[in-house]
């Protein structure tokens, strides 16, 4: 039986250590976050809304609890293995784009795509494909520098949705662009998740992406501090 969540956790805690100090980052976070679904993670500064991301992904590793993507513990994972997850399964898209400079749009996705194992004639198709649903079609050639700023993170959405992940992580990707292109990358993640059932989840503070979201999770000190579900079409 097909497993009904892209994302569970139980009880996750993550601390680092500060001198002698043991920080603790995140203090028990249990979730469970179904396919096609958008989720945005909001809380202030510090309260582990990247950490719990960066976990989630496999960039970094709980200190305690179980993590599961697509009915599989990551947690117990070696770093081959991880970085097996981040090329197949997982997209990223960051704030500040994370684009190669001196690539253009069309040769950073092609890029992550050779990494994934994708044969060329494979890899020049989906390319394409993911630029135009993007709207890029005219810009595929453009280096990033030649690029509006919601331009750049249309091309890092591009490059996360190119292997068809089960999940695409966005980490505050509306916080330097104007209030029209970030309401366009939000269109542009809630039709992802209804065409193609990926799962978005959003760490943001960014308050018009409830508009988008089937769910918002409120973080405090660490913890869910409270879950909204969102009754979209009503």
């Amino acid at each position: 039986m097909e497993n009904q969540f892209i994302i569970e956790t139980n009880e996750v805690t993550r601390s680092y250590r500060v001198g002698s100090r043991e920080v603790p980052a995140l203090r028990g976070v249990t979730m469970a976050v179904g396919p096609g679904k958008v989720v945005a993670l909001r809380g202030r500064s510090g309260s582990g809304k990247t950490t719990l991301l960066n976990c989630i992904g496999g960039l970094d590793r709980p200190s305690g609890g179980e993590i599961r993507v697509q009915g599989q513990d990551i947690t117990r994972l070696s770093e081959r293995g991880r970085v097996a997850l981040r090329r197949w399964r997982i997209g990223f898209v960051f704030q500040s784009h994370a684009l190669l400079a001196t690539h253009s749009a069309r040769e950073n996705v092609d890029l992550l795509l050779r990494l994934a194992g994708f044969k060329r004639a494979n890899r020049l198709a989906r390319t394409e494909e993911v630029l135009t649903l993007m709207g890029l079609n005219k810009w595929m050639d453009y280096r990033p520098f030649e690029l509006s700023g919601g331009q750049q993170q249309r091309v890092a959405i591009a490059r996360a949705l190119a292997p068809r992940p089960a999940l695409i992580l966005a980490d505050e990707p509306t916080g330097e662009l104007d209030t029209a292109t970030g309401q366009q990358i939000l269109r542009l993640f809630r039709q992802i998740a209804d065409t193609d059932g990926t799962t978005v989840l959003i760490a943001t503070h960014d308050l018009s992406v409830d508009a988008y979201a089937d769910e918002v999770l409120h973080l405090q000190d660490g913890r869910v501090a409270a879950v909204d579900v969102k009754r979209r079409g009503e």
